[in-house]
């Protein structure tokens, strides 16, 4: 019998997921859904968010990829660039602030934001 602690951190919220893949898919909202391919990634920037407003989000990862711009805010996402790096970045998401130091070791993402670059708003039409 599982005791409430490992209840809890087998339904613990978390703002990524990784396994070996090569797209990335950020999930920008419940319902939508973007995907890129590891191979159009060209570089990416990990600094320190110069939009002080949200002392939360303090940190911006902005991935350059050949057809957008995705920019994550949030804490700690140096783990992300990791995962990054060995290709094992596999979806990305969203957490609500209340989640922000949750776990104080793991990565934590306010927003995603995703400018595309060849068609405006990304919606065939």
């Amino acid at each position: 019998m599982s005791t409430l602690k490992e209840q809890l951190a087998a339904r613990k919220p978390e703002c990524f997921e990784s396994e070996e893949r090569s797209f990335i898919e950020f999930q920008t909202t419940p319902e939508t859904r973007q995907g890129f391919a590891l191979a159009q990634l060209l570089h990416y920037t990990l600094e320190a968010n110069p939009a002080t407003g949200n002392k939360e989000a303090a940190e911006r990862l902005t991935l350059a990829f050949s057809t957008a711009d995705v920019v994550i805010f949030g804490a700690r996402l140096v783990r992300l660039t990791d995962l990054l790096r060995e290709h094992k970045l596999a979806i990305v998401r969203p957490l609500s602030g209340r989640y922000s130091n949750l776990e104080p070791t793991q990565p934590w993402v306010a927003e995603i934001v995703i400018r595309r670059l060849d068609k405006s708003g990304g919606a065939a039409g």
